[in-house]
């Protein structure tokens, strides 16, 4: 009996013992748990579309891209301004849905997470569409200075970066869905398809259509834009230059070399000098040779006769080596953040096609 009571008191002794060393051991810290960041995410993501909505909102209507079309500079303006917004609008949408599923799988409640990614998606292509046909109606405006070529590379970039986010998306979120028990909340993201035309590639090509030569300034575009450099150089190939508003209001003489007659006047090569009054009676008496005829001559259509009539006679013609015709012009062109008035030579085939221009070195 003795024994059992001693065995007892030392069990309890021991008991006490371990509990006492417990308490004064600190609990060692388990698997810090990620904190949610969604709510403050989801703040940010809130006030991005809102700021989305309202450049939606502010687009330019029908008549003032209508306007624009017809050179009114307080509607170019304003419309600048707009296809600024909404530029940015598609740059905010775009890290919109490349934040939520940073966030999506800590957060508590998803859904209106998942809401967001999908309502990013569909503004950022109603952003798209917007600003193409405001680049668009820009680039076709009768003020030749309506937009800019590097107004025109930035909606550019921003369409890629979108292009490309969209490409990464698709990729990483069926890699990063896990499988096994319950739903993966990324498993509730779905990417959108972009629009089937780039945007922005045929308002570059009316601007380059516009001004002749300024092709080189893509050369030094960064490579992302080497699929976009060869889309706008086809689509501005396709497009005539633009006519000219008659200095007369229509009411005069027609321009020399711009008659409708089937039989197009024939400009001769360079001993011809100034297409002046006595260059046009030269070219007239040179139908019969034809755009083969001796002296390098080169057929006043197309190309040529739309440069003839807006730019007026050129400071000189001559002949290359290649075959190709110069028509030299003095213009101002982009250098740096200025522009400086430089020489320039339209080259041209015997049938009156614009095949490229130079830039005449000093």
């Amino acid at each position: 009996m003795r024994q059992s009571a001693l065995l007892l008191s030392g069990t309890l002794v021991l008991t006490a013992c371990v509990a006492e060393s417990q308490r004064a051991r600190p609990v060692e810290p388990g698997p810090a748990r990620a904190p949610d960041r969604s709510q403050e995410t989801l703040r940010e993501i809130d006030r991005q579309r809102r700021w989305t909505a309202d450049a939606l909102a502010a687009r330019p209507p029908a008549d003032e891209l209508e306007a624009v079309r017809d050179g009114d500079a307080d509607a170019i303006s304003d419309t600048r301004k707009r296809l600024r917004r909404l530029l940015t609008a598609v740059e905010r949408t775009t890290w919109i849905r490349e934040t939520v599923p940073e966030v999506l799988r800590g957060s508590a409640n998803p859904d209106p997470l998942v809401a967001a990614f999908d309502g990013a998606g569909r503004d950022r292509n109603e952003a798209l569409a917007a600003a193409d046909a405001t680049a668009r109606s820009l680039a076709g405006s009768r003020s030749r200075n309506a937009i800019s070529l590097e107004e025109l590379k930035r909606a550019l970039q921003a369409a890629r970066a979108a292009l490309e986010s969209e490409q990464r998306l698709a990729a990483n979120l069926g890699r990063a869905a896990r499988t096994g028990p319950g739903q993966d909340p990324l498993q509730r993201l779905a990417t959108v398809p972009m629009p089937p035309q780039p945007p922005f590639v045929d308002a570059t090509g009316r601007y380059l259509a516009a001004h002749p030569g300024e092709d080189r300034a893509m050369d030094s575009w960064p490579p992302q834009l080497a699929e976009e450099r060869s889309a706008i150089r086809a689509a501005a190939a396709n497009l005539p230059l633009p006519e000219p508003e008659p200095a007369d209001g229509g009411m005069g003489e027609p321009a020399a070399g711009m008659d409708d007659q089937e039989a197009e006047p024939i400009i001769p090569g360079p001993d011809a000098g100034m297409p002046d009054a006595g260059a046009v009676a030269a070219a007239d008496a040179g139908k019969a040779a034809g755009p083969g005829g001796a002296g390098g001559a080169v057929q006043v259509s197309g190309d040529l006769k739309r440069l003839l009539s807006r730019r007026g006679p050129p400071l000189s013609i001559a002949q290359r080596s290649d075959g190709l015709t110069a028509f030299r012009y003095r213009e101002e062109r982009p250098c740096g953040v200025d522009r400086c008035t430089v020489t320039v030579d339209y080259l041209f085939d015997s049938q009156g096609r614009l095949m490229r221009s130079e830039v005449v070195k000093p």
